[in-house]
């Protein structure tokens, strides 16, 4: 019998001490307005560096980290680290906003919506300086204490997004009851089903929400989503994913017109 290459998950005791090291870091990877080249905002994305496995990616640790109620813990340390860094581009007049990744169940109490108005105050931005991702799975029956913790958010001035649409099992009555702004699309779909990625452009500008083509790896993809209309993107054509301190060079080469695709 061949030897099983699932890898183990981490253990609860490995993670803590990811954690209380600061292992888990927020890497970076541009948006795009498609019409014009320039930058549109960022998307944190969990890496662990491990030091013994190296660079691990969220399919390695976010089932355990998940499991283990740690989600949290993460999490604030990358809005920390997040907020941290745009505090510089502020300082080098780059704004920019920063869309993070969210699991519908954070959201089940109200505690970090509430600690994530007090991080905004603590570095001086506005809620608008923020997006967050949502799985459109985790969303299909969110409760009446996530919808309450959504619109929380929205209130604060926060863009919310549907992540991977088109997935799932999401509805027009989810769209309507939730107070999303964007809706992020597959890029494949431009591909091989640009009917959809039509109408869901037409959904979306019904609707007052924005419009990302996701991995988008491709000249091919690039040229589809811009003839069908696209406005923003995102993948790893147009920029791979970089740890931070990799962003405001890239940042300032991309001013300069030398990271324009």
């Amino acid at each position: 019998m061949a030897p099983s290459s699932v890898k183990p998950l981490p253990s609860e005791l490995e993670i803590q001490r990811g954690l209380a090291l600061g292992e888990f870091r927020a890497w970076f990877q541009p948006k795009f307005d498609l019409r014009t080249g320039q930058l549109a905002g960022v998307e944190a994305l969990v890496r662990w560096e491990h030091p013994a496995r190296g660079v691990l990616l969220p399919e390695d640790f976010l089932a355990a980290v998940l499991a283990y109620d740690l989600i949290d813990d993460m999490f604030k340390q990358l809005l920390e680290q997040g907020l941290s860094l745009m505090g510089v581009l502020r300082r080098q007049a780059l704004p920019l906003e920063l869309a993070f990744n969210l699991h519908a169940s954070q959201l089940l109490d109200g505690g970090l919506v509430a600690h994530i108005q007090w991080a905004l105050g603590q570095h001086g931005f506005p809620g608008s300086s923020l997006m967050f991702e949502f799985a459109e799975n985790g969303l299909l029956n969110a409760s009446p204490a996530v919808q309450e913790n959504l619109l929380r958010l929205r209130m604060l001035g926060c863009g919310l997004s549907i992540d991977d649409f088109g997935n799932g099992f999401s509805s027009l009555k989810l769209l309507c009851q939730l107070p999303f702004s964007q809706l992020k699309l597959d890029g494949e779909f431009v591909r091989h089903c640009p009917s959809l990625v039509s109408s869901t452009l037409a959904l979306a500008n019904f609707l007052g929400m924005s419009l990302v083509i996701e991995g988008v790896g491709s000249p091919r993809i690039l040229d589809g989503a811009r003839a069908l209309g696209c406005e923003l993107g995102q993948g790893f054509f147009l920029a791979r994913p970089m740890a931070g301190y990799r962003l405001l060079p890239w940042l300032e080469a991309h001013a300069n017109g030398r990271s324009n695709f």
